[in-house]
């Protein structure tokens, strides 16, 4: 017997309330997820600020206590934030399948310092000394120093996780911003330390006596040119920020009066004054390739907002910011610039000190170009190639270039990944810049960061210093997330 027709149409219209009750309960668990993300989001990102503002005070971290240390505190975010996500039963803003390129080179960057760890007899040739060819290495290894290639393991390990987390903490663009605009304060901070200490603290660390690097800034690494390098960083976000700021007020963006723009909190004089505490003290770093970088990065930075035509573009005042940064160096020269003068004579030498020592460098490549001498070990196998012309005097423990040091350690092929992950990110910052609507303050900062590293890279180890490279990470980690969203937003956009 047929069903009446108020009887079907009953049914339908429970079906449809159903349905809207159970899209209802979705949206309400969606929006509990995302809250549950952006409250954890908001949590995480004041743990990672605090190892990025303690590392630098621990001599730049360059001790493998330390290196535990920072790698326990950041697994531990990693650990709260995989906990939380997985009981909410969430998706990440950006999840690991969105850097299945980058994710496969760093691992099997990773996956290569595991093998030159194991005990694989056959693949470890003996190494021969080129300064006394008596002296015959041979382990059971690829790494002359295993142990510390596992700890080099633990290192490379923490900068792949603190990337990661912080593509989480920036996915969102206003903690994004304010991301960076902390990491800019820690390190006007530490330029703020190093000058007290450097003129009114009787030139030391951080209080302990030097036992080298007399009358140059250190704040409270042991070695200039790593924190010119970390100096160098702040000077370029310095210069965007103001930037970004200015752009601001030609949009007609935030508060655009000029009390505002200029005078007002987190105006262009606040940032400003900053930037120029951060400039001196570089100077004061007596670091001639660290203030040749950072004057790479700074300019490139204004080169970058000027070369791009967008409207609200107060391209008056990138005009004038251009003209003032040789100017505020010229100041800093002017009251702590006289060693470095000193020094700028002295680069004919240093230069040809240098290169007999990559020459020898090069003969450890050569001596084992696919397999390396383990991660960390270039202290323990340079000595087998040292010789005169090179000083005996001083320990080189490191290759004073992160290009030869990678490709002494890990080999051509595998010493060339972390260049090749670095080199993707900026073919990726660039495009997203040029396709980006507007300007774009965080990409801007993530390209000329790296071009600091790239640079100073050439002729020093900073970014071997893991307080260096936590920061270097931290922002290049937010410029990723926002071309990541700029790509995403075109991909929707076009579909």
């Amino acid at each position: 017997m047929p069903r009446p027709a108020w009887n079907t149409g009953t049914g339908s219209a429970r079906i449809r309330a159903g349905t809207r009750m159970a899209g209802l309960e979705t949206m309400k668990k969606t929006a509990r997820y995302h809250s549950d993300r952006f409250r954890l989001n908001n949590q995480l990102m004041w743990p990672i600020l605090l190892v990025l503002f303690l590392s630098p005070f621990a001599f730049g971290s360059t001790k493998p206590s330390f290196w535990l240390l920072w790698s326990m505190l950041i697994s531990l975010c990693g650990a709260v934030l995989f906990g939380r996500m997985a009981l909410s039963n969430a998706r990440f803003r950006i999840a690991p399948r969105n850097l299945s390129v980058l994710f496969g080179l760093f691992s099997l960057f990773g996956a290569y310092m595991i093998v030159q760890a194991l005990p694989l007899g056959a693949l470890s040739p003996a190494v021969t000394s080129i300064a006394d060819p008596s002296i015959i290495i041979t382990v059971d290894t690829i790494s002359l120093t295993p142990h510390d290639t596992t700890l080099a393991l633990a290192r490379w390990a923490t900068y792949g996780l603190l990337f990661f987390l912080v593509l989480q903490i920036t996915s969102n663009p206003q903690r994004a911003h304010a991301f960076i605009k902390l990491i800019y304060w820690i390190i006007v901070i530490h330029a703020v330390v190093g000058l007290l200490f450097l003129v009114q603290f009787g030139d030391t660390i951080l209080g302990i006596p030097k036992w080298k690097y007399f009358g140059s800034a250190l704040g409270g690494f042991i070695n200039r040119n790593s924190f010119a390098t970390f100096l160098a960083f702040g000077s370029v976000l310095g210069i965007n920020l103001m930037i970004d700021r200015m752009t601001e007020e030609a949009s007609g963006k935030g508060d655009n009066s000029i009390f505002g723009t200029y005078l007002g909190k987190g105006g262009v004089v606040t940032i400003g004054l900053g930037w120029l505490v951060v400039v001196i003290a570089l100077v004061a770093t007596n670091s001639r390739m660290g203030l040749f970088a950072a004057c790479c990065g700074m300019i490139a930075s204004v080169a970058l907002a000027l070369a791009k035509k967008t409207a609200g573009t107060n391209k008056a005042g990138i005009w004038i910011l251009l003209l003032v940064i040789p100017v505020m160096v010229g100041l800093g020269m002017f009251g702590y610039g006289a060693i470095f003068l000193e020094r700028l004579g002295q680069i004919g030498d240093s230069s040809e000190v240098r290169m007999q020592l990559y020459q020898q460098v090069l003969q450890m490549i050569e001596t084992r170009p696919l397999l390396g001498f383990g991660g960390n070990s270039f202290e323990y196998a340079y000595p087998l190639f040292h010789q005169a012309p090179v000083s005996v005097d001083l320990v080189w423990n490191l290759a004073h270039s992160t290009y030869l040091a990678l490709w002494a350690e890990y080999g051509l092929v595998f010493g060339s990944l972390p260049l090749l992950i670095v080199g993707i990110i900026v073919f990726q910052l660039g495009a997203a810049y040029v396709k980006a609507p507007g300007q774009d303050m965080l990409i801007r900062c993530g390209l000329c960061v790296i071009l600091v590293g790239a640079v100073h890279s050439l002729v020093d180890f900073s970014l071997e210093i893991e307080a260096v490279t936590l920061a270097f990470v931290a922002i290049v980690a937010t410029a990723w997330a926002r071309q990541f969203e700029l790509t995403s937003a075109g991909e929707r956009g076009g579909s």
